[in-house]
């Protein structure tokens, strides 16, 4: 299945998943935001809908047979290193194809309310890829369009092969799902972000690397 049949299957089942997660405009198109929104969330129920679109994926990828759903008995143990919010209901998507990259969604809480914060992993241990939202006040609330957007960015590029992820060490880590790039911390004295990836894709790179095949 190519990349657009893929995403179309997943706005399908979405139609079901997200039936009670409805999607919204960005609350402020022409203004900008009020100080008071920079500490506030009124509604942090509305970011279920990134739960209900994991589970729309999760749906999807297994349907088709790309991958199994497999119990995750030590949640903690998951993910390479400690995340910066507690994770719970991890789900692990195993690719059938056994060389292949896993996929992992956690789930946090925006002023406890839960599975209102997704991240999307990859690898065993697991690496975050994304994490959504940013921030989750409603001064940083630009519509619900562009979180799904990168959600589906971040899985497609598990699945399609696309994602390197490299760890040169605590917070000194290079994104690259193929469509963007994002380094933090880069070590100055070390090859640029694009030679590290370039390497990492040829099997070249000192660091450790999470990357793989398509999935089918």
């Amino acid at each position: 299945m190519d990349q657009q049949e893929l995403r179309a299957a997943v706005d399908e089942a979405f139609a079901d998943t997200g039936a009670d997660t409805p999607a919204w405009a960005d609350p402020h198109p022409d203004r900008e935001p009020l100080d008071e929104e920079y500490s506030r969330c009124l509604d942090p129920g509305k970011y279920r809908i990134l739960a209900a679109r994991a589970d729309a994926w999760t749906r999807v990828l297994c349907g088709l047979g790309l991958a199994a759903a497999e119990p995750v008995g030590d949640p903690a143990g998951l993910w390479r290193r400690t995340p910066d919010l507690p994770l719970s209901e991890p789900v692990l998507l195993r690719p059938a194809r056994a060389d292949a990259v896993p996929l992992v969604f956690g789930f946090g809480a925006i002023d406890d309310v839960p599975r209102t914060v997704l991240v999307v992993g990859a690898g065993e241990p697991a690496v975050p890829v994304e994490r959504l939202p940013d921030c989750g006040c409603d001064a940083c609330d630009d519509g619900s369009a562009g979180l799904l957007e990168r959600l589906d960015d971040a899985v497609v590029a598990v699945v399609t092969g696309a994602l390197v992820h490299i760890d040169a060490g605590p917070d000194q880590v290079i994104v690259d799902t193929g469509e963007s790039s994002s380094a933090s911390n880069w070590p100055p004295s070390g090859a640029s972000p694009e030679a590290a990836v370039e390497a990492a894709r040829y099997g070249r790179s000192p660091h450790r690397v999470v990357s793989g095949p398509a999935w089918d």
